[in-house]
């Protein structure tokens, strides 16, 4: 294994590394909300994340699947985000759908 071997290996898991921060940041946001409908709207979307971002941590993968799997990542923790910034109007959307 060669010095720029290591470098990039060592970039590959740092980035991995600051993915697990972001999903766990934003978890436990998801976690403390106390409406249980829009909780389990952004958990579904974070459980459908958890499993590739294991596969980028324990699994030796080429470079063409971890940037895929990256990008799944990093998609679905965003739109957790977004969903997390716009939870009011969840509510408003919900309650109105329940009424119909």
């Amino acid at each position: 294994m060669g010095i720029t071997d290591f470098l990039l290996n060592l970039v590959g898991i740092t980035k991995v590394y600051r993915l697990r921060r972001k999903y766990d940041r934003v978890r436990e946001k998801a976690d403390k909300i106390r409406n249980r409908l829009i909780r389990v709207q952004i958990l579904s979307v974070l459980d459908s994340v958890e499993q590739p971002l294991e596969m980028l941590e324990e699994q030796k993968l080429t470079r063409y699947e971890r940037k895929r799997l990256v990008l799944y990542v990093e998609s679905g923790i965003e739109k957790a985000k977004r969903m997390l910034e716009r939870k009011e109007e969840l509510v408003k959307n919900l309650y109105n759908k329940q009424r119909v």
